[in-house]
C-alpha cells in the first residue's frame, strides 16, 4: 500500500477549495462578532441531509446493574452506499464534562456524505461517573457498531475512532489500547472486539503528564474553580496519584499494536505538543500516522466554515490512504 510520508503536514487550503468542497454544501449561519480587523467566525450547522439518512437515539448500552441507565447513539449513514462503508465512531469535547452527540451532527453528514457510517454515542461525563467510565462507553460504542455492521452495511474490518478535544482523548485511547483487551469494562456485547483500525485525533490530550499540564492541574487544585482533568481522574491530582494520571494517557499504552493514526491541530492551539510523544512512539514502530496543522485555526476549529472543509478531506484522505487498497 502507498503512503504519504509521516510526520508534519501543513494545511493551508484556500476558501475556493472550501467553497467548491461536496461537504460544506450546508447552510451556515455567523455564530460570533469579530475582534478588531478579524474576521467573524461562521459556525457550520446540520443541514447535510443530502444522501443522508440519519437515525437517532439508538440505545447501545447498559451501565447499571438494573438496566435502567442507558446509553444511547445516532447513526448518520450513505442513502446509496457503495459496497460495504467503513464506519467512524465520534466522540464529541467538552472537557469530559460537557456535551451530547449532536454537536458532532455537521462532521458526521460530511462524512457520510463522502461514504462512511458514522456512529456519534454518549458517554457517562465526570459528573455521573469519572475515569475509566467514558473509556467503558467508548469501547461499548466501537462493540456494537461491529456488532451491527450487517444492518448498517458497515465493513466490520474498517472501524476508526474520532474525537475532538476530550473525545479526541478518547479516540486516541481507544486506539492505544487496541489489542490490550483492556477498559472493556461491562457493557453489551463482549463477544467482539473493540479494536480500531484507524484514528484521527483532532486536539486531544495523548500524555496527561507533561509538565506544562502538570503545573497548570496542580495550581487549579488550590483553586476554587478547579480543573476538568480533576474531575475527570476521579478528584486526583498528578501530586496525589501520578498512577492514575499515567493510566488514562493514550501515550503509556501505545505500541506495535497501535493502528494509524491521525493528529489535527489548529495554530493558534498549542500545535503539536499534545501528540508529540506520541508519534515518536509510532515512528519507532513505523505505524503510519501523520500531524496536520489548520493555519489560524482555533480551538475547536472543527465547528467553523474556515476550517471545516479542510477537517473533512483531511479525514478522508488519511482513511483512504489506509483502506482503499485492502
Amino acid at each position: 500500500m502507498n503512503r504519504l510520508p509521516h510526520g508534519l503536514v501543513l494545511l493551508a487550503f484556500a476558501c475556493s477549495h472550501l467553497i467548491a468542497s461536496q461537504c460544506t454544501s450546508q447552510s451556515l449561519k455567523a455564530q460570533s462578532k469579530p475582534i478588531g480587523n478579524q474576521k467573524p467566525r461562521v459556525k457550520v450547522l446540520p443541514e447535510m441531509t443530502d444522501g443522508v439518512i440519519s437515525e437517532g437515539s439508538i440505545i447501545f448500552n447498559y451501565v447499571d446493574q438494573n438496566r435502567r441507565r442507558r446509553l444511547s447513539l445516532d447513526v448518520y449513514r450513505p442513502k446509496e452506499p457503495v459496497g460495504k462503508s467503513p464506519a467512524i465512531v465520534m466522540y464529541f469535547g467538552g472537557g469530559w464534562q460537557n456535551g451530547r452527540p449532536a454537536l458532532f451532527a455537521p462532521l458526521a453528514q460530511a462524512l457520510a456524505q463522502k461514504g462512511y457510517v458514522c456512529v456519534v454515542p454518549e458517554y457517562r461525563l465526570s459528573g455521573e461517573a469519572p475515569f475509566p467510565a467514558a473509556i467503558h462507553d467508548a469501547k461499548a460504542a466501537i462493540r456494537w457498531t461491529r456488532k451491527h455492521a450487517r444492518r448498517f452495511n458497515i465493513d466490520a474490518e474498517k472501524i476508526a475512532s474520532l474525537g475532538g478535544s476530550a473525545g479526541g482523548h478518547l479516540a486516541g485511547f481507544v486506539a492505544t489500547t487496541t489489542g490490550s483487551g483492556k477498559f472493556e469494562g461491562t457493557g453489551e456485547h463482549q463477544e467482539v472486539t473493540s479494536d480500531v483500525q484507524a484514528a484521527i485525533v483532532m486536539c486531544g490530550p495523548m500524555n496527561l503528564l507533561d509538565s506544562e499540564s502538570v503545573q497548570r492541574i496542580n495550581a487549579a487544585a488550590a483553586s476554587p474553580v478547579g480543573h476538568a482533568m480533576i474531575d475527570f481522574l476521579q478528584g486526583e491530582t498528578p501530586n496525589s496519584n501520578h498512577d492514575l494520571y499515567q493510566m488514562a494517557s493514550p501515550l503509556f499504552h501505545a505500541g506495535q499494536q497501535t493502528p494509524p493514526m491521525l493528529f489535527i491541530d489548529g495554530e493558534k492551539d498549542n500545535p503539536g505538543k499534545r501528540s508529540e510523544k506520541l508519534r515518536e512512539i509510532l515512528n519507532t514502530h513505523q505505524i503510519p500516522n501523520r500531524l496536520i496543522i489548520l493555519p489560524k485555526a482555533p480551538h475547536p476549529f472543527w465547528v467553523y466554515r474556515q476550517w471545516f472543509g479542510p477537517t473533512v478531506d483531511a479525514i478522508d484522505l488519511f482513511l483512504r490512504e489506509q483502506w482503499e487498497n485492502e
